[in-house]
C-alpha cells in the first residue's frame, strides 16, 4: 500500500495508486508510435504527498510535450489526448444528452443563435447518433490548447461545437430530412477536419455575431467620407474583422483645400488616425484591430507613406500598428525594368482634370498617366514630382527588409481577373491580400472565408467535393452573418463574394510526394477546387437564384470560362459548367481565396496556407501557450518537410503561386522568406521576388520575412502577425 495520498477535484483525499496513472498513460499512448514507459518514468518526480489529481494530470501533459520531437512526433497527440481528457472532466459535456447540453448552453446565454431552436428534440436525437466523441482524441496538444483559448466557450467540447455549427449553418436553407442529411454531411467533414472554418465562424457563429472575415473600404476626398470611414473602421474592428482601407482618393500633401494653396496634410495624418482606431477599438479585448492602409504608387505622398513605420523622421507621421500596402500597375514595373523615371500626382487635381487614375487599369491607366506626365512637364500641375522608378523600388525593398512590409499589390492583374468590371474596379487588397472585389462609395468589400484542408483529402476529386461543400456553407453564411456596417450588407447581397481557401498545401505535396517547384501540380490542385466551387455555385443559383450583379459580368458573357478552358491542365469538363451558367447563372461572383490560416491551421493540425512550412518540427510560444508543432505527414515523408521554407529559391516560388493563381479567382496569401545567412545572399533576391511575382501573374506579395545575420529560422517562428487571425484566422 502507498503511504501517500492525492486530493481529488472534489477535495476528497484518497490513497495514491500509481497504477491508475499508468492506466491513463497507457490509454493516451494507445496505437501511437510511442513508448508509455518513457512517460511513466517521469511520474515519481511529481508524486508528493497530498498532491492534487489536477496537478498530476498537468504534469503528465507537460512531460508528454517534452518528449515530442521530429523523430517521435506522436507525443504531441499523447499530450493532446491527455488535455482532451482534462477538458472532458472539466465540462462533463459528453455525460449529457446532446439536447440537454444545448438547453444548458442556451440557458447560460452561451448559445444565442435562434437557429438552434428550429430543430425538434427528435431531430437533435438523430443528429446525436452521428457525433463521434473520440474524434476529439485526434487533436494534438497545440490543437486542443488553441480550441480552448480561442474557439470553445465555457462548457463546450469540440464535437458538440462542430455539430452546433453545422446545425446553424444549414438551419434556414433546408428543412426536414434534407436538412438533417446536410447537417450530418457537414458535421462529418468538420469533425474529420477535412475542411476548416475561419476564426470568425468558430468564435462568433453560435453567439449570432459577425462571421465575415474580410472587409475593404475606400475613403473619398471629402470630410464626410473621411469621418464616416473612421466610424466604419471602428465598427469592423469591434466585430473582429480584418480591414483594408484604400487611401488613393485623398489629396496629396501641399495641394489646395477650399481654394487655399499648399494646405492639404499628408496621407500619413489620416493613416495615423486609423492606426489609433485600430489600437483603441479592439476586438473584444482579445487583440487590437488589424488594418492595412493602401496607397497607389502614383500618389505624390508615396515616399512619406513608405516611411510610415521607419524609426527615422517625424514621430507624428508614424503609424506602427497598421499594415502598409502599395498598389502598383504594370506600367510601374515596365518603367522600372528600363531604368525609367516615375512620376507622381495629387488624386484631387488629376480628377478635376478628368484624368482620374483611381479605378482604371491597363491601357486606360497608361493613356491617362502619360497625359498627366506631359501636363506636369509643361508646368501645368500644382502637385507633381518624379524620381527614378528604381529608387522607389529600392525604398520599398529597404522597408521590407526592416519590417516585412509593405504588401505589394499588382492591380492590373487583380482587375483583369475581376468578373464584375461592370460594377467597379478593385483598388487594393484586404488585410491578408487574398480577398477583394469591386468597390463603390455605397458598398464595401466583404467576404466569408473557409478552407479545404488539402492534406486530408485522399485525391483530386475529394478536393472538388470539399470545395463544393464549402461553397454551400459560405453562401449560407451570407444570410447568417451580422455585418458591422450597412455597406457590408449591401456588398454581401449584391456580389455574394465567398472565399474557399487551401489550407496546408505543403501537406498535400508531402502526401503526394510532389515538390513546390511543380507548377502544373499547383495549377491542378487549384483547378479541382475552383471546379468544385463553380459547379456547386451553379446548383445554388438554380435553386436560390443568381447574385444580383450577374448580368453583364464575366460569368454572364463567358469570359471566365474562356480563361478556365485556356488555362486548364486537367480533363475537367468546363464546357458543361459554361452551359450550366448560361441556363441558371451563378450564385457567387468570386469563390476562391487561399488565406494564411495561421490560427486555424494549429487547430486543424495542418500546415498554414499555401507557402512551405518554416520547420518540420518546432515549439510555438504565443498567447495561447507553449506547445510543440509537428507536420501532418512527417512520419510518412520527412524528406518533404525537411526542405523547409528558407531552403527554397523564393523567386521560383512565385512561379508556383502564379501557376496556382490561374484558378484562384481572387488572390493568394503568398509570403516569402529571405535568409541573409545563406551563402550567396544578396539584396537582389528580394528584387527578384517582386519582379517575378509581377511577371508570373501573381496578384500580391504578402509578408517578406527576413532571417537576419546571426539569427535562425527559430527566431521567426513565434513572430507571426496577429493581423490574419483577425481576418481568416
Amino acid at each position: 500500500m502507498s503511504d501517500k495520498f492525492v486530493v481529488k477535484r472534489s477535495g476528497k483525499k484518497e490513497e495514491l495508486q500509481t497504477s491508475k496513472i499508468k492506466d491513463v498513460i497507457s490509454w493516451a499512448c494507445a496505437e501511437l508510435e510511442v513508448s508509455p514507459l518513457a512517460l511513466e518514468s517521469k511520474i515519481e518526480s511529481i508524486l508528493e504527498d497530498d498532491v492534487t489529481t489536477v496537478s498530476i494530470h498537468d504534469n503528465i501533459i507537460y512531460h508528454a510535450q517534452t518528449l515530442a520531437s521530429a523523430e517521435q512526433p506522436d507525443w504531441v497527440y499523447v499530450a493532446g489526448r491527455l488535455n482532451t481528457m482534462k477538458l472532458w472532466k472539466d465540462t462533463r459535456a459528453y455525460e449529457m444528452e446532446f439536447v440537454t447540453y444545448l438547453d444548458e448552453m442556451k440557458s447560460r446565454g452561451v448559445y444565442t443563435h435562434p437557429a438552434i431552436d428550429m430543430y425538434s428534440e427528435e431531430e437533435i436525437s438523430e443528429l446525436e447518433k452521428v457525433i463521434i466523441q473520440d474524434r476529439d482524441l485526434q487533436h494534438s496538444y497545440g490543437s486542443t490548447i488553441t480550441a480552448v483559448k480561442k474557439y470553445l466557450s465555457e462548457g463546450e467540447v469540440i464535437q458538440y461545437m462542430f455539430m452546433t455549427e453545422a446545425m446553424i449553418i444549414f438551419s434556414g436553407r433546408y428543412s426536414g430530412q434534407e436538412r438533417i442529411n446536410k447537417v450530418k454531411e457537414l458535421y462529418d467533414a468538420l469533425s474529420l477536419r477535412e475542411i476548416s472554418l475561419a476564426t470568425p465562424w468558430l468564435s462568433n457563429l453560435r453567439s449570432n455575431g459577425n462571421i465575415s472575415s474580410c472587409f475593404i473600404i475606400s475613403i473619398d476626398d471629402d470630410i464626410e467620407s473621411i469621418t464616416e470611414s473612421w466610424g466604419k473602421a471602428a465598427k469592423i474592428s469591434k466585430m473582429g474583422g480584418g480591414l483594408g482601407i484604400y487611401l488613393g482618393n485623398l489629396r496629396a500633401k501641399g495641394s489646395s483645400v477650399a481654394g487655399r494653396p499648399n494646405s492639404a496634410k499628408s496621407i500619413s495624418s489620416c493613416a495615423k488616425v486609423l492606426n489609433d482606431i485600430a489600437q483603441y477599438i479592439d476586438q473584444g479585448g482579445k487583440r487590437a484591430g488589424a488594418f492595412t492602409t493602401a496607397l497607389p504608387v502614383w500618389h505624390n505622398d508615396i515616399d512619406e507613406f513608405l516611411e510610415i513605420q521607419s524609426e527615422h523622421g517625424d514621430v507624428r507621421t508614424k503609424a506602427y500598428d497598421i499594415f502598409p500596402q502599395i498598389t502598383t500597375p504594370n506600367l510601374f514595373w515596365e518603367i522600372d525594368e528600363v531604368n525609367g523615371e516615375w512620376y507622381t500626382f495629387c488624386p484631387k487635381e488629376v480628377k478635376d482634370l478628368g484624368l482620374d487614375l483611381n479605378g482604371c487599369w491597363g491601357d486606360v491607366f497608361k493613356e491617362r498617366y502619360e497625359e498627366l506626365v506631359r501636363l506636369g512637364l509643361e508646368g501645368k500641375l500644382e502637385v507633381f514630382s518624379s524620381r527614378p522608378a528604381k529608387d522607389l523600388v529600392k525604398k520599398v525593398m529597404r522597408t521590407q527588409f526592416e519590417t516585412g512590409l509593405p504588401y505589394v499589390a499588382y492591380v492590373d492583374k487583380m482587375n483583369e481577373d475581376n468578373p464584375n468590371k461592370h460594377s467597379g474596379g478593385i483598388p487594393c487588397t484586404n488585410l491578408c491580400v487574398e480577398s477583394y472585389s469591386a468597390l463603390s462609395s455605397s458598398y464595401s468589400h466583404t467576404c466569408n472565408l473557409a478552407s479545404v484542408v488539402v492534406g486530408r483529402c485522399k485525391d483530386y476529386e475529394t478536393l472538388s467535393e470539399k470545395a463544393a461543400l464549402l461553397t454551400e456553407v459560405l453562401d449560407a453564411g451570407i444570410e447568417l452573418t451580422s455585418p458591422p456596417t450597412e455597406c457590408s450588407t449591401k456588398h454581401n447581397n449584391l456580389l455574394r463574394t465567398i472565399g474557399v481557401g487551401i489550407q496546408g498545401y505543403h501537406d498535400w505535396l508531402a502526401k503526394e510526394w510532389k515538390t513546390y517547384y511543380d507548377t502544373e501540380e499547383a495549377t491542378k490542385v487549384a483547378e479541382y477546387i475552383q471546379y468544385g466551387c463553380v459547379k456547386k455555385s451553379i446548383e445554388l443559383a438554380k435553386r436560390f437564384g443568381t447574385y444580383p450583379a450577374f448580368d453583364g459580368s464575366d460569368w454572364d458573357n463567358g469570359v471566365m470560362f474562356d480563361k478556365f478552358e485556356e488555362r486548364s491542365v486537367t480533363s475537367l469538363d468546363w464546357n458543361s459548367l459554361r452551359q450550366g451558367v448560361s441556363y441558371y447563372g451563378i450564385r457567387n461572383s468570386q469563390m476562391t481565396s487561399p488565406a494564411p490560416n495561421t490560427s486555424t491551421s494549429v487547430f486543424m493540425d495542418a500546415a498554414a496556407g499555401v507557402p512551405p512550412v518554416y520547420s518540420h518540427f518546432f515549439r510555438e510560444d504565443n498567447d495561447n501557450g507553449k506547445y510543440p508543432i509537428s507536420c501532418m505527414h512527417l512520419k510518412d515523408n520527412p524528406l518533404s518537410y525537411s526542405k523547409s521554407f528558407r531552403t527554397y529559391d523564393q523567386s521560383r516560388l512565385t512561379a508556383t503561386i502564379g501557376a496556382m493563381q490561374k484558378f484562384v479567382d481572387t488572390g493568394i496569401s503568398a509570403e516569402y522568406l529571405l535568409d541573409q545567412n545563406k551563402e550567396g545572399f544578396k539584396a537582389k533576391d528580394l528584387y527578384d521576388i517582386l519582379t517575378s511575382s509581377y511577371k508570373n501573374g501573381c496578384k500580391a506579395v504578402y509578408y517578406v520575412r527576413s532571417i537576419k545575420k546571426g539569427e535562425s529560422v527559430e527566431d521567426l517562428l513565434n513572430i507571426k502577425e496577429e493581423g490574419c487571425a483577425g481576418c481568416a484566422g
